[in-house]
Protein backbone atom coordinates (compact mmCIF):
# COMPACT_ATOMS: atom_id res chain seq x y z
CA UNK A 1 0.00 0.00 0.00
CA UNK A 2 1.11 3.53 -0.56
CA UNK A 3 -2.02 5.66 -0.37
CA UNK A 4 -3.12 8.51 1.84
CA UNK A 5 -2.49 7.73 5.50
CA UNK A 6 -4.14 9.18 8.58
CA UNK A 7 -3.77 8.47 12.27
CA UNK A 8 -6.72 8.84 14.62
CA UNK A 9 -5.90 9.43 18.28
CA UNK A 10 -8.75 8.91 20.75
CA UNK A 11 -9.28 8.21 24.43
CA UNK A 12 -10.57 4.67 24.85
CA UNK A 13 -11.80 2.69 27.82
CA UNK A 14 -10.70 -0.94 27.55
CA UNK A 15 -13.03 -3.40 29.27
CA UNK A 16 -12.29 -6.96 30.33
CA UNK A 17 -14.80 -9.45 31.77
CA UNK A 18 -13.42 -11.74 34.48
CA UNK A 19 -14.78 -13.94 37.24
CA UNK A 20 -14.93 -12.14 40.59
CA UNK A 21 -13.89 -13.69 43.91
CA UNK A 22 -17.41 -15.03 44.41
CA UNK A 23 -17.53 -16.53 40.91
CA UNK A 24 -19.84 -13.81 39.57
CA UNK A 25 -18.73 -11.98 36.41
CA UNK A 26 -17.03 -8.63 36.95
CA UNK A 27 -16.14 -6.04 34.31
CA UNK A 28 -12.82 -4.25 34.81
CA UNK A 29 -12.00 -1.14 32.82
CA UNK A 30 -8.84 0.88 32.25
CA UNK A 31 -8.43 4.17 30.39
CA UNK A 32 -6.04 4.46 27.51
CA UNK A 33 -5.28 6.05 24.20
CA UNK A 34 -6.17 4.25 20.97
CA UNK A 35 -4.03 5.02 17.92
CA UNK A 36 -5.72 3.84 14.72
CA UNK A 37 -4.00 3.94 11.33
CA UNK A 38 -6.07 4.38 8.16
CA UNK A 39 -4.80 4.05 4.63
CA UNK A 40 -7.06 5.24 1.82
CA UNK A 41 -9.93 5.36 4.35
CA UNK A 42 -9.52 1.72 5.50
CA UNK A 43 -8.36 0.79 9.00
CA UNK A 44 -5.06 -1.07 8.73
CA UNK A 45 -3.70 -1.07 12.28
CA UNK A 46 -4.32 0.04 15.83
CA UNK A 47 -2.45 0.25 19.10
CA UNK A 48 -3.81 0.83 22.59
CA UNK A 49 -1.61 2.60 25.16
CA UNK A 50 -2.72 2.45 28.82
CA UNK A 51 -3.03 5.81 30.62
CA UNK A 52 -3.26 5.60 34.37
CA UNK A 53 -4.33 8.35 36.74
CA UNK A 54 -0.76 8.81 37.93
CA UNK A 55 1.48 8.08 34.94
CA UNK A 56 5.15 7.38 35.51
CA UNK A 57 8.06 8.63 33.43
CA UNK A 58 8.16 5.16 31.82
CA UNK A 59 4.44 5.51 30.90
CA UNK A 60 5.16 8.89 29.33
CA UNK A 61 8.04 7.45 27.30
CA UNK A 62 5.84 4.64 25.95
CA UNK A 63 3.23 7.19 24.88
CA UNK A 64 5.82 9.47 23.24
CA UNK A 65 7.34 6.51 21.35
CA UNK A 66 3.89 5.38 20.15
CA UNK A 67 2.93 8.86 18.94
CA UNK A 68 6.30 9.24 17.22
CA UNK A 69 5.90 5.90 15.42
CA UNK A 70 2.35 6.83 14.38
CA UNK A 71 3.48 10.12 12.87
CA UNK A 72 6.35 8.42 11.01
CA UNK A 73 3.88 5.83 9.67
CA UNK A 74 1.55 8.59 8.51
CA UNK A 75 4.39 10.02 6.45
CA UNK A 76 5.28 6.60 4.93
CA UNK A 77 8.53 6.30 6.91
CA UNK A 78 7.66 3.26 9.03
CA UNK A 79 5.45 0.17 9.32
CA UNK A 80 2.10 0.35 11.16
CA UNK A 81 2.69 1.40 14.75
Amino acid sequence: MGGKRQVRVAMHLRRVDVDGPDGEPVTLSYPGMLLTGYEDGCKVCERWIPLGGEPSVADDEVLIDALHAAMLWQNHAEECP
